[in-house]
């Protein structure tokens, strides 16, 4: 059974990777982008409804704050297929760079210790307008990792969030 998680979250991953995204640039070549290439195969959006279809649906009813954890970061990235659908909160993150893919919302954000993720919810569900540099703390389920490419060439892994809340913090 592991042995079939592992494969399926493997091809996942590859799945995911080849999936449609168009470049973005940044302002600073330090500053992370994601790159992917465009498969007629499956959008991001339909890549992001079924990895929802594979975990529980958090509703206001049943969502409690105190079942959200801090996880250390490099744990979660060294056994993703341990930690799928853990819930986790992450505290302090500022926004790198937002994404609007279908209905679907991608957020890259990152902590003062320098941890990267790779946020997403339905862009419907976001009450204010993110902006780049906004603080965040999210409570969400790790899904994946998520592979991105920055300005500099460098391959980067980091942990795909689905976010279940969020409190916009003052800057």
């Amino acid at each position: 059974m592991k042995k079939i998680f592992s494969i399926s979250s493997v091809l996942l991953c590859t799945l995911f990777l080849s999936t449609a995204c168009t470049n973005q640039t940044q302002k600073s070549s330090s500053e992370p982008t994601t790159q992917s290439s465009t498969s007629d195969d499956i959008s991001v959006e339909e890549y992001f409804d079924k990895l929802l279809t594979k975990v529980d649906k958090v509703t206001k009813d049943n969502y409690k704050s105190d079942d959200y954890k801090i996880y250390d970061y490099k744990t979660v990235l060294r056994e993703p297929e341990k930690f799928f659908s853990l819930k986790m909160r992450i505290d302090n993150l500022e926004i790198v760079q937002i994404f609007k893919e279908g209905k679907y919302t991608k957020i890259l954000a990152t902590q003062p210790s320098g941890d990267f993720y790779m946020l997403f919810m339905e862009t419907e569900r976001i009450e204010k307008r993110f902006l780049e540099k906004d603080h965040l703390t999210v409570n969400g389920r790790y899904l994946l990792s998520y592979e991105y490419t920055t300005n500099s060439n460098k391959e980067k892994s980091v942990p795909l969030i689905y976010v279940d809340a969020y409190l916009m913090l003052k800057n």
